[in-house]
């Protein structure tokens, strides 16, 4: 086990973690959690690759690990009720991931490459601002003895499903992307078995 993927598995714990602190009113804690999550997500990579350690469970792990974090919030949002978080967005995120990573399992174990696109990253980081920006949000209201929904407070709730519907047209934009830039490892991959 190295550095690269010990950052990995701490991310991929963390998710369940910040899904506890939501249901149990720990926001606060959530939001510091999910930061240092991904932080850990822009480490594990730049380490592996300066120190040589790309591995194979890294490759496959790296991405889980994001999407048992993505996951796991938007989880908690939609069982904490929040007014900008539909079950609709949660439900095509979520579907996308498990598409996705279904396929990329599926390339890495027949020996196939697969090819990260752009608007992935974007996808990435449009999840990853909504969920910092919604959690920040969660700790000011509940900072305020305030609650989500309330009439003071929607002019910023307007604003985060503003930033969750972008993420989901992300999400869903580099689903297709993904699948059409990565046809090509599919069939080299059926012809190599």
């Amino acid at each position: 086990m190295n550095w690269p993927n010990g950052l990995t598995i701490a991310r991929m714990i963390m998710g369940p973690v910040v899904l506890v602190c939501l249901l149990t009113g720990s926001v606060r804690l959530a939001l510091y959690i999910f930061v240092v999550a991904m932080l850990t997500d822009l480490y594990d990579g730049y380490l592996a690759r300066r120190w040589d350690n790309v591995t194979e469970f890294g490759k496959l792990m790296d991405p889980l690990a994001d999407k048992v974090l993505v996951s796991m919030v938007l989880v908690g949002f939609l069982l904490m009720g929040l007014p900008f978080v539909s079950l609709w967005m949660v439900g095509l995120i979520i579907a996308r991931e498990l598409l996705i990573l279904g396929w990329r399992t599926g390339l890495f174990k027949s020996g196939g490459g697969f090819a990260t696109s752009r608007t992935a990253k974007w996808k990435t980081a449009a999840q990853m601002i909504w969920i910092t920006a919604s959690l920040f949000y969660l700790t000011v209201v509940h900072g305020l003895g305030l609650r989500p929904g309330d009439p003071r407070t929607q002019t910023f709730e307007r604003g985060l499903w503003g930033l969750g519907i972008v993420a989901v047209a992300l999400t869903v934009i580099s689903g297709v992307d993904y699948v059409l830039s990565n046809r090509n490892s599919e069939s080299d991959a059926r012809k190599a078995e």
